[in-house]
C-alpha cells in the first residue's frame, strides 16, 4: 500500500540492544584501564621533574654560598654540652639549610632567625618552625606533613664502616668485596667523607669550647678531589616523620624518625645501613636515601646537576659518588 501523496515514509527508531550496551561499556573500560596508568605516569613524571628542580635549586644555593664564603656550608652546626637556657651559647645549633635561605630567595626568613641562639630557642621557634612553601618538599611524597616543618632533602655526611653500639654499618659490604676498602682507611677517615660535614663543638665544664675535642670542619672546593661532577651533595629522604620501609607505610613516629625539621641540627644522615644484601637506596626513610618515585631516587651532585639513580645501583658506585676524596674509578653509573 502506497503512502498518501506528500507524506513521509515512517522510520522505525532503533535502540541499543543489551548486548551492544555491554560490549560498549567493556570497550570503554578497557580504554580507561589503558589510559589511567599513562595519566598517572605522566603526573609522576611531572612531580619527579618538580622534585629535581627543588634539589637543583638547593644545590645552586649551596654553590652560591661557597662562592661568597669560600667554603661549603655545614650539614649542620652542633655542640655537645649546653649552658643554661637563658645563657647565650658560644656556638648555636642550626641546620645548614638555614644558612642557605638568602640564596633561596628567602632572605626575609633568614633575617628573622637569630643565629646566636639555637634554632629551637624561644626567640627563634616562630621562624624556624614554619614550612617554607614547598621548596623543601617533594611533590611525590605524602602530603599533609607541612605542620611538622619538614624537609625531604638532607645531606649525607659520610659512609660508616664500623658498627658503634647499636648502630649498623656498611662493613658487611666491605667484607663481601662489594665496596672498596680504600686501602684500609679506618672508620672516620676523611676518605669516607661527603662534602657537607657537621660543624661540631664540645664544651668543657666552664661552658667554653674545648679545642682538643672540637671538630670544626670547613670543606673547600679543592678538597673535593674526585671532582664536583662526580660527587653527591643533597639526597631525598622523603616522607618523614611517617616511616616507610620498601614502599610500605609503617607508622607516623616523630621520635624514631626524628630527623625531619629543616632547621634542626639533627637533620642529616650518615650512611650506615642497607637491605636486600647490598641495596642502599629506598630501604627505608629513617636517615637513609628514600623517595616515592618508584624504582629509584633523585640525587643532587656538587655541580648542581640532578640525576635519577635506581635502587639497584652498585654499592661501590654509591660509595664512590658520595665520598669526595675516595680516588675511586667509577664504573656502571
Amino acid at each position: 500500500m502506497r503512502s498518501p501523496p506528500g507524506s513521509q515514509p515512517s522510520i522505525r527508531a532503533r535502540g541499543f540492544t543489551l548486548i551492544e550496551l555491554l560490549v560498549t561499556l567493556a570497550i570503554i573500560g578497557i580504554l580507561l584501564a589503558l589510559l589511567l596508568p599513562a595519566v598517572q605516569a605522566a603526573r609522576e613524571t611531572g612531580r619527579r621533574s618538580n622534585c629535581q628542580n627543588h634539589l637543583r635549586n638547593l644545590a645552586l644555593a649551596t654553590l652560591n654560598f661557597e662562592t661568597v664564603r669560600g667554603h661549603f656550608p655545614p650539614a649542620a652546626v652542633d655542640r655537645d654540652g649546653t649552658p643554661l637556657h637563658s645563657v647565650q651559647p658560644p656556638v648555636a645549633r642550626h641546620n645548614g639549610i638555614s644558612f642557605l635561605l638568602p640564596y633561596f630567595e628567602e632572605s626575609n626568613k633568614f633575617e628573622e632567625i637569630d643565629f646566636a641562639w639555637d634554632w629551637n630557642h624561644p626567640i627563634n621557634v616562630d621562624h624556624t618552625k614554619q614550612n617554607l612553601g614547598g621548596i623543601l618538599i617533594c611533590p611525590s611524597a605524602p602530603g599533609g606533613r607541612e605542620q611538622h616543618d619538614v624537609t625531604d632533602y638532607i645531606a649525607a655526611t659520610r659512609i660508616v664502616i664500623k658498627p658503634a653500639g647499636s648502630y649498623r654499618s656498611l662493613k658487611p659490604l666491605l667484607d663481601a668485596g662489594l665496596v672498596d676498602r680504600k686501602r684500609g682507611a679506618p672508620d672516620g677517615s676523611p676518605r669516607w667523607d661527603g662534602i657537607l660535614q657537621v660543624d661540631k663543638i664540645v664544651l668543657d665544664k666552664s661552658w667554653k669550647i674545648d679545642p682538643k675535642k672540637t671538630d670544626r670542619r670547613r670543606v673547600r672546593v679543592d678538597r673535593v678531589t674526585d671532582g664536583l661532577s662526580n660527587t653527591w651533595m643533597w639526597f631525598e629522604s622523603s616522607g618523614k616523620p611517617l616511616i616507610y620501609q620498601r614502599d610500605f607505610f609503617v607508622e607516623e613516629n616523630t621520635r624514631d624518625n626524628s630527623r625531619y625539621r629543616w632547621a634542626s641540627q639533627e637533620t642529616w644522615m650518615a650512611i650506615n645501613d642497607f637491605c636486600n644484601e647490598s641495596q642502599i637506596i629506598n630501604c627505608d626513610n629513617v636517615s637513609k636515601p628514600y623517595s616515592f618515585h618508584g624504582d629509584g631516587t633523585n640525587i643532587a651532585y656538587a655541580d648542581a646537576s640532578v640525576r635519577y639513580h635506581t635502587d639497584d645501583l652498585d654499592p661501590q658506585v654509591f660509595v664512590a659518588l658520595l665520598t669526595m676524596a675516595g680516588r675511586e674509578t667509577i664504573m656502571g653509573r
